[in-house]
């Protein structure tokens, strides 16, 4: 990668740090749609009751099915999502990428009935020398809220690009 690649990425970068992007409403979360994700991320194993038994999670300190953390509201689109933040740095010439990981924050629980925004932003931005040479790890930020405005989870991925 030469000199003027990096510089269009830490101009893309500086102009939508800290910028919200990308701001949508998922459907509203159904029964079948834990149950599904349940079943599918425990597979073949059976899934915990509190997601897919109603009995039992009506017993539960949360009084009704929850939706497994790792649930994605998101997983059935609402719309194109090929907003990027005004971050073309994909389209920048001889730029590789790979992805450095995710960590998450969690909040409320999701339930039946939820609808769930979704925003994302850069929220950290970092040029330095690896043995790749020139590498710029960049952390976006998708904070999810329900419908009452109760925070979710933060989900913080780092894409590492030489």
């Amino acid at each position: 990668m030469n000199k003027d690649d990096f510089e269009l990425a830490m101009k893309a970068l500086e102009n939508a740090s800290g910028k919200w992007y990308r701001e949508r409403k998922s459907f509203a979360v159904d029964f079948s749609d834990i149950r599904r994700w349940a079943i599918g991320v425990n597979w073949p194993e059976s899934p915990p009751k509190i997601f897919v038994d109603e009995e039992h999670a009506n017993k539960s300190k949360w009084g009704k099915i929850i939706a497994p953390r790792e649930f994605n509201p998101f997983a059935w689109p609402v719309q194109s999502d090929d907003l990027n933040g005004g971050l073309d740095i994909g389209l920048i010439p001889n730029l590789r990428s790979m992805a450095g990981g995710t960590r998450d924050i969690y909040g409320e629980q999701i339930y039946v009935g939820d609808i769930i925004s979704e925003r994302s932003r850069v929220s950290e931005y970092k040029l330095t020398k690896t043995r790749l040479g020139k590498t710029l790890f960049v952390i976006n930020e998708s904070q999810w809220n329900n419908q009452e405005n109760q925070f979710v989870r933060s989900r913080f991925s780092t894409g590492v690009r030489y």
